[in-house]
């Protein structure tokens, strides 16, 4: 479902979630082919929330691909079930497609294997699930070094990189000259590869990670926030003797936005938004109306 918002004579097209009290808190949802970060502690309901998205899209003619390496295919389709998701029915109507990144197989394309998944069924929404299992695990996959369309391009630089910077980078057995292979010790070099190149895809896109609460810090790696057109966080808070779950919009590219933390309510229909900001118990007008 998308939307229009008009802004001194600019068009700002709109991928409603579908998620009842968010959109609004949003302007109707996110900005058409942006990358949206959505963070937060296990239990905050990210998977939920990605699994929405990508439901809600696909049952009003927006096609997803949901990319996942966190969890198994049959406890996401379990947990979708739950909450009223059949995730088989639109996966047999090519309306879904879910791609399992493999941490037991080395030289994975991944980033090929999601760009044919997107063009075979014309998606127009991914979730990315999870940035951080991918860095961590960065070993194991090629990555284009420059990636663009259905090949990536021959770069002639990758072996002299690879010559000055032997200790982070590789080149891959059979020495292709379009290819590196990362080696573990440039983590913001790879988040913003691996968000440049979804961004590509001329999707609009949900990339799950998460902070470190202690340190108060939105994401483990530091840019992927300042790299993403927009920012969710999802948090569990424990206030006035209550633990309630809460969610913040941080920031969204060409949007007006809300910038309380509202409470995030779980019910057997899935996540849904309140009026009642955490801090202030204030009703916001307009939210869930």
């Amino acid at each position: 479902m998308t939307r229009e918002l008009h802004r001194v004579g600019i068009v700002v097209e709109r991928v409603a979630t579908g998620i009842k009290g968010f959109d609004q808190l949003v302007e109707g949802g996110f900005p058409k082919r942006s990358s949206i970060l959505i963070t937060g502690p296990p239990g905050s309901g990210k998977s939920i929330f990605s699994m929405q998205y990508i439901y809600n899209g696909a049952m009003n003619g927006e096609n997803g691909v949901y990319v996942y390496m966190d969890s198994a295919l049959d406890i996401l389709k379990t947990q979708a079930k739950q909450f009223g998701m059949d995730f088989e029915k639109l996966e047999q109507e090519g309306k879904v497609t879910f791609i399992h990144v493999p941490l037991t197989k080395r030289k994975f394309d991944l980033f090929y294997n999601i760009e044919d998944s997107v063009k075979k069924i014309s998606a127009q929404r991914l979730v990315f699930d999870s940035l951080p299992t991918f860095v961590i695990n960065m070993d194991l996959f090629t990555v284009p070094a420059a990636y663009s369309g259905a090949a990536a391009s021959t770069v002639t630089t990758t072996r002299d990189l690879i010559a000055t910077n032997s200790s982070a980078l590789a080149a891959s057995p059979k020495q292709d000259s379009d290819k590196i292979v990362y080696q573990g010790d440039q983590e913001k070099r790879i988040v913003s590869i691996t968000i440049d190149q979804l961004r590509k895809l001329e999707t609009t896109n949900l990339i799950a990670t998460f902070g470190n609460e202690e340190l108060n810090k939105v994401t483990m790696d530091g840019i992927s926030e300042y790299a993403c057109d927009g920012v969710i966080a999802m948090n569990i808070q424990h206030i006035a003797k209550k633990t309630v779950r809460s969610i913040t919009i941080k920031k969204m590219r060409n949007t007006k936005q809300e910038l309380d933390d509202f409470l995030l309510n779980i019910s057997e229909k899935g996540l849904s938004v309140e009026k009642e900001s955490v801090f202030e118990g204030s009703k916001i007008s307009g939210i869930n109306e």
